[in-house]
């Protein structure tokens, strides 16, 4: 593999500081003086090595669909064939797991901009979908007796819990919520118990 050039390893910091700026402040908020004092960089530099304002905004969003894909990947290859879905949820409500809430605050964010960006909406919905399938295919695994509808249900609220941690960040909830959003999606799986 070759090694990154300058340029590539700038514009990954420019973008980690932009990804900061939005999680912090939203699409909106992230204006190009935050996002350059972020990256310690002066202004002009941002269009230089990402573009206009729209470029900007193509390449968040690809670098977080990208991140999602590589959790719905890493959660397929963990649980996807084997593993309890308790153990699912234990692994996605670990808050020592080293992932980064500033990805659900950035995927949010650009939901909220979709409206505006047309071909956005579309690869967000995948990319929730495809993560929401690799859980349905863990429940279904597990409970192969429950209903389709019933495990997708399960299943939604289950990524919902899990979203719902990173989302709630930027007020510094209480620790215990955490141990009640991981709570509440052991008692959805409990709801499927009897399909076993």
């Amino acid at each position: 593999m070759p090694r990154p050039t300058l340029k590539d390893q700038r514009s990954a910091e420019i973008l980690d500081a932009y990804l900061t700026c939005v999680a912090r402040f939203g699409l909106e908020g992230a204006t190009q003086e935050r996002i350059a004092a972020e990256a310690g960089v002066k202004r002009p530099l941002l269009r230089h090595y990402l573009g206009n304002r729209d470029d900007m905004t193509a390449a968040l969003a690809d670098h977080v669909i990208n991140a999602f894909a590589e959790v719905t990947e890493a959660v397929s290859v963990q649980f996807g064939s084997q593993g309890e879905p308790s153990e699912l949820i234990d692994a996605l409500f670990d808050d020592g797991h080293g992932h980064d809430p500033r990805l659900m605050l950035a995927w949010q964010a650009l939901a909220t901009a979709a409206e505006r960006i047309p071909d956005l909406g579309p690869k967000l919905t995948q990319s929730y979908a495809d993560f929401l399938a690799v859980i349905e295919g863990v429940l279904a695994r597990a409970y192969p007796s429950a209903p389709p509808e019933r495990i997708r249900a399960v299943a939604h609220g289950v990524t919902a819990c899990a979203q719902n941690i990173d989302a709630l960040v930027p007020i510094s909830p209480p620790v215990q919520w955490r141990d009640d959003l991981r709570a509440a999606a052991l008692a959805l799986l409990a709801s499927l118990e009897g399909d076993a």
